[in-house]
């Protein structure tokens, strides 16, 4: 059985830490050759004339990443086009050594992807379509890219990428926007058992996180990455009642911060518990 210390990881060991982006998502997975996928980099809704400043990668993912020693990202997931999920994109593409760029073309305009494409040209990043590529190894992890998307609906939510991480006995599940029909596709198409790290779908929103979906994967630690007062009241309090019902153990970086998780079968996390 897992147990948990909140003690900083100073470990050299492979380690997930969700940033404090804000009411955004970006997490980072790292192993101890600094080999690092990013998953989603935050962002910022800005008003039409607005000028984007970048803030969010500035002072919070750039700074993360030197921290942790990750000087190149192997991996760069966008789980779908929302600006609190991709709105630093452009930005980390010039500045960071970025391999690939993975991503559902389907929910993308095309004017998007065709600056998409021309700007990761110029840097020599190769764009890839999760679709087509179902998982890949970064040393002894391996990402599975799972395709729960509901092709025939508007909201880009329900065209999140979702992401299985293996790592020895430990099983990470990152929902991105994904909603109750996405969980439900997930249940039906894959057999993905427990769960040790669940990234909570939608910042805690209740259009995801169903009490079923809850009740079969049973996570033991649940991460929800929100904004202090945001406009939207998230995370719901249904939410985080149906976590601690289900006796999941929960991280949010409203209250936290920052948190970093090493994965060791005595999992040790740099967090404060909800």
């Amino acid at each position: 059985m897992i147990t948990i210390d909140t003690i900083s990881p100073e470990s050299n060991d492979y380690k997930l830490t969700m940033l404090n982006v804000n009411q955004g998502d970006s997490l980072l997975f790292e192993t101890p050759q600094r080999e690092a996928v990013l998953i989603d980099t935050g962002g910022t809704l800005h008003k039409p004339g607005e000028k984007v400043k970048h803030n969010i990668a500035k002072k919070r993912v750039l700074p993360t990443l030197r921290r942790h020693g990750v000087k190149k990202i192997k991996y760069l997931i966008i789980t779908h086009p929302h600006v609190d999920h991709m709105g630093e994109l452009n930005y980390l593409i010039n500045a960071m050594n970025i391999e690939n760029l993975i991503i559902n073309q389907q929910s993308f305009q095309k004017n998007q992807i065709n600056l998409l494409k021309k700007q990761c040209k110029q840097h020599s990043v190769k764009i890839l379509d999760f679709k087509m590529i179902p998982y890949f190894f970064l040393s002894q992890a391996k990402f599975n890219l799972l395709d729960t998307t509901i092709q025939t609906s508007e909201d880009l939510n329900e065209q999140s990428i979702v992401t299985l991480i293996e790592y020895k006995d430990i099983k990470i599940l990152l929902m991105g926007d994904a909603s109750t029909k996405n969980e439900f596709e997930l249940v039906k198409k894959y057999n993905i058992g427990k769960i040790d790290i669940l990234k909570v779908g939608h910042h805690g929103s209740k259009t995801s996180t169903s009490d079923n979906f809850i009740n079969i994967i049973k996570p033991h630690i649940s991460l929800i990455s929100v904004g202090k007062s945001n406009l939207y009241n998230l995370p719901n309090i249904e939410i985080i009642k149906r976590l601690q019902q289900a006796h999941s153990n929960t991280y949010m970086t409203s209250q936290s911060g920052e948190v970093t998780i090493t994965l060791k079968r005595h999992l040790i996390i740099n967090g404060q518990r909800q």
